[in-house]
């Protein structure tokens, strides 16, 4: 086997990727590995893939003709997950040139994969099907839910990942109190709807209640949420719950209602306004959203509901996505928007710029996780942001404070350190 390798990952998609690339390399560290940003003289390249729009599956089939390619001048093994194994048929997976395949739920077995794949010299896939597992023992990210039961028009989760399964609640407890053994943690849920988490007679609510009541949790984010999953008993947890995190990632995708209706999101825009007013009241809360440019139908009239949503609501940052036809969708058979006018939409809705500035001057919730140089440390926000700050002992990282934040520089937060964080 190998004793030294380098490697390189490149992962797209969303943060539940992010997450499974994450355990992927915790996993394979049982070789000795050397990772690189270059693909080039990789010994080991992984593909973690995504299909949830067209523009990251063509950059999968660009990288992977590369990598074909510099193979004919370097022996490197190559290896593709991710959502394009789940969604493509067996025989189409069967003629991409690559060494491996396998899906998310198969990435415990990745060492026997590559083992079998060195003593037998053939292409393997391999994927399992089965429901949700922990693969991580080390993360504070954990994957409570799979797929979806909203079957919004341009969506193609429900296609790939079928109907919602719910990791069993007992064993979310297990893993929290087995491996988070820090005095100070933060868990992140994660799921394509997270909040429509429902294990008997445990829903969302009653997970994140349960979760709070241990000790050594401190801080719990979740993503991604609909608006619609959300209930009158977590408004009163958020109230309550300083463990909660201030930060709600809601996606809106249009500020047209006629839109809103076509793409089957089941609210409007005025019950999406009463929530953020909501949960804006309850405390200091910091909001980011997606959307999606250029849907069909979409006239001048609602890509301009679009853009005032963003100035009335005022999100800290948002995601905009030109519609992408995806097969076997209900808007496939839709008729597009000529590219002229997505590209033009999309360049209007760039010079929109992210609303850093509502921080300013705020006290945030802070994660120390480490430090630059001396004296210099680095924290992290609620809403996922690092912020800068000057501190004069090492023994605050791994600790929550509050930091108010002084100035921001583009994507750079420089803040203050104010007091150390108080739960009672």
């Amino acid at each position: 086997m190998f004793f030294h390798v380098i490697l390189y990952i490149k992962t797209f998609g969303c943060n539940i990727n992010n997450f499974e690339s994450n355990n992927i390399l915790k996993i394979i560290f049982y070789f000795k590995i050397l990772l690189k940003k270059k693909l080039l003289n990789s010994d080991l390249i992984i593909i973690n893939s995504c299909v949830i729009r067209k523009n990251p599956q063509l950059k999968i089939f660009k990288i992977i003709k590369k990598i074909i390619f510099l193979k004919k001048y370097k022996k490197n093994l190559i290896i593709l997950t991710g959502c394009l194994t789940e969604t493509e048929n067996l025989n189409f997976l069967k003629i991409i040139k690559v060494d491996i395949i396998f899906n998310s739920l198969s990435v415990l077995y990745i060492i026997k994969i590559i083992k079998n794949f060195f003593l037998n010299k053939k292409k393997i896939i391999f994927i399992k099907k089965n429901k949700l597992k922990i693969l991580n023992k080390i993360s504070t990210y954990l994957n409570i839910m799979s797929g979806c039961n909203h079957n919004c028009s341009y969506c193609i989760i429900p296609q790939i990942k079928g109907k919602e399964s719910y990791l069993n609640y007992k064993k979310i407890f297990n893993f929290i109190i087995k491996n988070l053994k820090k005095k100070n943690c933060e868990i992140t849920l994660l799921g394509q709807n997270v909040n429509s988490y429902k294990y008997n007679k445990i829903n969302f609510s009653s997970l994140i209640f349960n979760i709070s009541k241990i000790k050594n949790i401190k801080r719990i984010n979740f993503l991604s949420s609909n608006l619609f999953d959300f209930n009158k008993k977590f408004l009163i947890l958020y109230k309550n719950l300083k463990k909660i995190s201030n930060h709600l990632h809601l996606p809106i995708q249009s500020g047209s209602n006629f839109i809103l209706k076509i793409m089957n999101r089941k609210y409007s825009i005025k019950k999406y306004l009463i929530f953020t007013k909501k949960i804006k009241k309850i405390k200091f809360t910091t909001l980011s959203t997606d959307i999606i440019i250029s849907y069909p139908k979409e006239k001048f009239i609602d890509f301009d509901y679009s853009l005032k949503i963003l100035k009335k609501i005022k999100f800290l940052n948002y995601f905009c996505f030109l519609y992408s036809k995806r097969k076997n969708t209900l808007s496939y058979n839709f008729q597009e928007n000529n590219n002229f006018l997505k590209f033009f939409k999309l360049k209007i809705f760039q010079k929109n710029k992210n609303n850093y500035f509502i921080l300013l001057n705020k006290k945030i919730r802070v994660l120390v996780i480490g430090y630059i140089k001396k004296n210099i440390f680095i924290g992290k926000m609620d809403n996922f942001k690092l912020i800068f700050f000057e501190y004069y002992n090492y023994n605050i990282i791994g600790k929550f404070i509050f930091v108010k934040v002084i100035d921001i520089k583009k994507n750079i937060f420089l803040g203050i350190y104010e007091s150390f964080f108080n739960y009672l």
